[in-house]
């Protein structure tokens, strides 16, 4: 014991100083750990938010492929569903494929230009004669009819929107016979007008409103919109029918050129019917 506190007493001074130095480091690292960690989970952070970034613009880079692809793919869809095909002859057993033909055909586009502010409106697509694209071809989107093949070049076209004044789309309201013209007025791109229906026919808000077929610019019941309002005219026994469209006009990007495959045939004949008028 007494050599204990010989020792001590020798070594005191190193000792108190060992103790110190310890408490010093110890007090010293728990202050900084906290910081440490801020620094490391605020640079995990920032990589994080650099890396979703880049996997955003890669996205963005890879947008309009992606969505050419979707294009191909729902059109190689459509070819498969029997509604769309017609035979040949309908007398004969469909044994395959070869003995059907479809009655239109769907060319993908992607608008390059586009107006929704005026009361004649028109946009641009990135598919012209080159893809077989001709005027008066009729044009969709997945949500509906936006258009008709105004003038075309060989690698574009104009396509006359929807919302223009005379554009003239024959259309039936789903769930009854009454038809009638769809009719754009200027005031919103995202309404248009369905004229031409009496209004002894009852009419329901939310019905569907679909292409008529008439013309074969479109196929009939290719959705246009559905009845958001209907007021009877004064002085007129017909309906003013506000529709609201199934696309808005003003998002419009990726779309559909419709090819009718009988489009001259049935021209042929309804030219018949004008001469006989």
């Amino acid at each position: 014991m007494l050599k204990f506190i010989a020792f001590f007493r020798r070594f005191r001074v190193f000792l108190v100083f060992m103790i110190l130095q310890i408490l010093a480091l110890s007090s010293f690292f728990s202050v900084m750990s906290f910081p440490r960690t801020k620094f490391f989970n605020s640079s995990a952070a920032i990589t994080g938010t650099l890396l979703s970034w880049e996997r955003n613009i890669i996205k963005y880079i890879y947008l309009d492929e992606a969505n050419e692809r979707l294009q191909a793919q729902n059109i190689e869809l459509e070819k498969r569903i029997p509604d769309n095909f017609i035979s040949v002859d309908a007398k004969t057993a469909i044994i395959n494929d070869t003995i059907q033909k479809l009655s239109f055909e769907r060319t993908p586009a992607t608008v390059i230009n586009s107006s929704h502010s005026f009361t004649n409106n028109y946009f641009t697509i990135n598919a012209g004669s080159l893809k077989g694209v001709e005027r008066k071809m009729g044009v969709v989107s997945s949500h509906g009819i936006v258009g008709i093949v105004y003038d075309v070049s060989r690698h574009f076209a104009i396509v006359k929107s929807v919302l223009t004044s005379d554009i003239n789309i024959s259309a039936y309201i789903d769930g009854t016979d009454a038809y009638g013209i769809i009719k754009y007025d200027g005031d919103d791109p995202r309404r248009v007008k369905l004229t031409g229906i009496s209004n002894d026919i009852v009419i329901k808000k939310g019905s569907p409103v679909n292409a008529r077929g008439r013309g074969g610019y479109f196929p009939q019941g290719e959705p246009i919109g559905v009845v958001e309002n209907l007021e009877p005219i004064e002085g007129k026994p017909m309906w003013d029918i506000t529709v609201r469209l199934n696309q808005d006009m003003r998002k419009l990007r990726y779309v559909y050129i419709i090819k009718n495959i009988n489009q001259l045939e049935l021209e042929e004949l309804e030219r018949g019917i004008e001469q006989l008028q």
